[in-house]
């Protein structure tokens, strides 16, 4: 038979987005699923179609250009209803072709799916690695289901399931996608230790928690970063889960030189002062925790078993070390109060966190509070029929109500913003002086966010401009960092401070000569200042960049050199053609 083809689509949310982040990347589980039906044989396309909302003319175009034998879809439950009404397309115009779901949701609901939408014919229970290519062929082939393990499909009884495919015992042994896909997103792991009520990672995963390789891991890295991902996401449940093993992969990545930047997840009682060391010199620049309440009751309902002490000393070893911790919290939980609002609001003061998010309680299928709230209500899965992307916690909560709910939202979101510049500004870095250079590159990087970041246009921080000033001047005491200077000298330009600015430009120059932003700024400067030879100096030798050759013939112009400057406006027209 010829090669099978195989359509992966990550399909669009049913509630917009005001911001994107949690919604642009394309899964990692569609990544792996492709790299092993490649593998296998299969021929495979990615559709990232999270943006293709109303577009249908688009993807039936697509579909019917690549004319796939199976479409395959990574459901979560905010992208359900899209994964759903994309299902309908294709069958619609690809005669004959499969659609098989897989992924959290799909997992805890394959009944569910199976027995109210027909344009479904099988899920993928669990990881899709091994089972999504026998599946694949035993669909093209017309062979029965029922061979396949570790998939849902419909029996002569109804929607059942076939004998359960255990996990994958060897991570190495499973391709890497990078050599195949680009994207800036991966994993050491798969499943977590924890067992936090809110969470479907338990139930999917199962309660073996499996590791790749150090190498494994860093190759797949280092394939990302060949294809140009500087910024990558590590996104395991529990990074730093195996210390020994994570200071592996950030030996592995510092002894290839890698040039990345990354951010993980983990728990506050999975680090120490050794491990996030490596991770800082290893690239890694972020880390999230979930911190979830400052109500030990709460924590306690959420199963989130941390101390508050732990809390506390993650917050401060990462600070210390110049990465930024983000703190994650749920507000909205049964015997949520104003006064377990003050305990959250303290726990924030003594961690001074850089970044916090907030988020109401919300019930999933595939979690711990998920089956107790059937168990006790009655309640089935039928309530997914109705287009909503979750259940909120206090909608059932006699207790709670959404006006007082949205209260605690408003209160934490604004008595953080309140605190925010204070937290950033005095933020406490460790004195060790071989850290001076990546503590500019930290403070240098928050400035950023406060100067033409999110805090910029957030109402709730005040004079982010202010902030991100003082960020920069002290990360120029450690080092003439190129985006603390750049930031500074515009500031500065932009005030009018022009022989300040020049001072803060010329100062990142210093270590990183010929920085072409460095440089136009300087220039810039200079000009406004009349010192128009001295800036020719720093516009000349970029001459292919328009910018720079604009500034140039002006300074040309000002010095009364108009040869010069009829040359530098021809190359200009030159550089401003079609096709340039």
């Amino acid at each position: 038979m010829t090669a099978p083809k195989v359509a992966l689509v990550y399909a669009y949310w049913l509630d917009e987005r005001t911001h994107t982040e949690d919604v642009r990347s394309v899964p990692i589980g569609s990544y792996a699923v492709a790299a092993a039906c490649l593998q296998a044989g299969c021929e495979v396309r990615v559709f990232d179609w999270h943006g293709k909302r109303g577009f249908d003319a688009d993807m039936e175009a697509e579909f019917k250009a690549f004319g796939p034998d199976v479409v395959g879809f990574t459901v979560l439950q905010a992208n359900r209803f899209g994964a759903l009404e994309i299902a309908a397309l294709a069958k619609r115009v690809l005669p004959g072709v499969s659609v098989v779901f897989g992924g959290v949701s799909a997992t805890a609901l394959w009944d569910f799916f199976l027995r109210h939408y027909p344009q479904l014919d099988a899920v993928v229970l669990g990881e899709g690695d091994v089972t999504m290519p026998k599946l694949v062929f035993a669909l093209c082939a017309g062979r029965d289901l029922a061979q396949v393990a570790g998939i849902a499909h419909r029996g002569p009884d109804g929607p059942c399931c076939t004998a359960t495919r255990a996990p994958v015992a060897d991570l190495d042994e499973l391709p890497i996608a990078a050599r195949w896909f680009r994207y800036n997103h991966l994993a050491l792991t798969r499943g977590c230790p924890g067992r936090c009520t809110f969470c479907g990672s338990p139930a999917f995963w199962g309660p073996k928690v499996r590791f790749r390789s150090a190498r494994h891991f860093v190759d797949e890295m280092q394939l990302l970063a060949e294809q140009g991902e500087d910024y990558l996401f590590v996104s395991d449940d529990t990074f730093t889960l195996d210390k020994a093993r994570v200071v592996e992969v950030c030996r592995e990545i510092l002894a290839r030189g890698l040039d990345v930047q990354w951010q993980a997840i983990s728990r506050v009682n999975a680090v120490d002062a050794e491990v996030l060391g490596w991770m800082r010199r290893a690239g890694c620049i972020q880390i999230s925790f979930g911190v979830e309440s400052g109500d030990t009751g709460i924590r306690d309902f959420l199963n989130k078993n941390i101390r508050e002490d732990d809390v506390v000393r993650a917050f401060a070893l990462c600070h210390s070390l110049g990465i930024l911790a983000r703190a994650y919290f749920i507000y909205g939980c049964p015997g949520e109060s104003e006064a377990t609002v003050d305990r959250t609001l303290a726990l924030i003061e003594r961690i001074r966190p850089l970044v916090c998010h907030f988020f109401v309680l919300s019930i999933f299928p595939g979690t711990a509070l998920y089956e107790r709230y059937k168990e006790q209500s009655g309640a089935t899965d039928d309530l997914w029929l109705e287009r909503i992307e979750d259940l909120k916690h206090f909608q059932i909560d006699d207790s709670l109500d959404i006006a007082t709910v949205e209260g605690f939202g408003k209160r934490l979101r604004q008595t953080y913003g309140a605190r925010l510049p204070a937290y950033a500004v005095g933020v406490e870095l460790s004195a060790d002086p071989e850290l001076a250079v990546s503590h500019a590159d930290f403070l240098a990087r928050l400035g950023m966010t406060f100067h033409d970041g999110d805090y910029a246009a957030n109402p709730l921080v005040s004079e982010p401009l202010q902030v991100a000033e003082a960020l920069y001047r002290r990360a120029l005491e450690y080092h003439p960092d190129a985006t603390a200077a750049l930031g500074l000298g515009l500031l500065l330009q932009k005030r009018r401070a022009y022989p300040e600015s020049v001072r803060a430009l010329a100062l990142g120059l210093t270590v990183n000569d010929g920085h072409p932003k460095l440089s136009l700024a300087l220039a810039v400067s200079l000009m406004n200042l009349g010192e128009f030879g001295k800036a020719l100096s720093f516009l000349l030798p970029f001459e292919d960049d328009p910018q720079a050759l604009h500034y140039a013939a002006l300074c040309f112009r000002n010095i009364g050199e108009t040869e010069h400057e009829a040359r530098t406006l021809e190359r200009l027209r030159g550089l401003q053609q079609p096709g340039k």
